[in-house]
């Protein structure tokens, strides 16, 4: 843990130093930026499904916007760019058959079970990011915006019991039932280049139908970038 802590500050620092120096090189019309969030999986109560979600689920994204001027105003502007986000949803189930079209087959829960190690989903996103950024005496910064998320790389990792009791290692490279296409509400509140970061995903992670949970992500966490 204290390794991933300090990886993640210098990581912090080295990225806002070069995305300061890319705003400062083309006068603030380019923003480079990332974020480091943790995803709330929420699911409808009238889901009924196997799936047991762990309580946090870190992940992290990362864009680089071109910044339109909105009118005549220097301040306020309108950002399109590009970036990848990572999504990792931990749970507490094993999926059976993550190729098939049909249905998506998630075992009971293994949260009372102590051979239970760990489980989740890796999804990865390229970004197509639209942003309203507007600046209050040149400190405050606020962002609300759109997100489109298309599905490039996804996989499954699974260490616990199998129906036999035995300790397990599987790993996945691709999971049909996920949706190929994400649109994502975000906002951003901060000062100078930090900011609070949440993004809400309108549409499911999965497919709708295939006996799969209906999982709505609210992301929240940190955002660095010196617009």
């Amino acid at each position: 843990m204290k390794k991933l802590l300090l990886t993640l500050i210098a990581l912090t620092f080295a990225a806002t130093s070069f995305a300061q120096l890319i705003a400062n090189k083309t006068d603030n019309k380019v923003t480079v930026g990332f974020d480091l969030f943790h995803d709330f999986q929420f699911i409808p109560s009238s889901n009924v499904s196997n799936w047991d979600a762990r309580g946090f689920n870190q992940g992290v994204s990362w864009c680089i916007t071109y910044n339109f001027p909105l009118g005549e105003s220097t301040k306020h502007t309108v950002s399109i760019g590009a970036g990848m986000t990572h999504h990792n949803y931990f749970c507490y189930n094993r999926i059976l058959n993550p190729y098939s079209t049909d249905t998506l087959n998630i075992s009971e829960s293994y949260r009372e079970n102590e051979s239970f190690k760990r489980a989740k989903i890796n999804a990865n996103y390229v970004d197509i990011p639209l942003e309203l950024r507007f600046r209050i005496k040149d400190q405050v910064k606020i962002g609300v915006g759109f997100k489109l998320g298309i599905l490039v790389m996804a996989k499954t990792k699974y260490v616990g019991p199998d129906d036999n009791g035995y300790i397990v290692h599987e790993k996945y490279t691709y999971i049909k039932n996920l949706e190929r296409y994400t649109y994502s509400a975000t906002l951003r509140v901060g000062w100078k280049w930090v900011s609070a970061f949440a993004s809400y995903q309108l549409n499911p992670v999965f497919e709708v139908g295939h006996e799969a949970p209906v999982i709505h992500p609210l992301s929240v966490g940190l955002s660095f970038a010196p617009f």
